[in-house]
């Protein structure tokens, strides 16, 4: 069964080393049949901890439909390129979205922020502190 896919790809900051590797991922997917392959550049970052002694990495995020049984392959193969420091595969799930439901559900979450807000307004009662008070309490 063909599912869609979607990877995040984390390589070596280094330019020429970057190519070369997203050259090797994209003939990986091609080599196991993956179609419609969307790429989409990140950027480069600095790493919260460094992973293999790197401290910045550039991250690609591709798409792809793949037939599910060659997914195990793909991702032996995928950890033989040198340059590749983290992938992370997921299945990408098309969902047809309700939007009146959304609409709703905002509205009703917007109507019960009011409600509690006016409440805790009511119960709010200022008394005036300073040298103001004196002005009121004299009048």
């Amino acid at each position: 069964m063909i599912k869609r896919y979607e990877a995040c790809f984390l390589f070596k900051s280094e330019e020429i080393e970057y190519k070369g590797s997203l050259e090797e991922v994209k003939k990986s997917l091609e080599f196991f049949g993956a179609t419609d392959v969307v790429s989409n550049f990140i950027g480069e970052r600095a790493l919260e901890y460094p992973i293999k002694k790197q401290a910045r990495g550039r991250y690609e995020i591709i798409e792809f439909s793949m037939e599910g049984n060659n997914l195990k392959e793909l991702e032996s193969r995928l950890k033989l390129i040198k340059n590749l420091l983290r992938y992370m595969i997921l299945v990408k799930i098309v969902r047809k979205i309700n939007t009146k439901k959304i609409k709703r559900r905002n509205f009703r979450e917007f109507r019960d922020n009011i409600d509690k807000d006016s409440l805790k307004g009511a119960s709010k009662v200022e008394t005036p502190t300073g040298p103001e008070s004196a002005d009121i309490q004299e009048k």
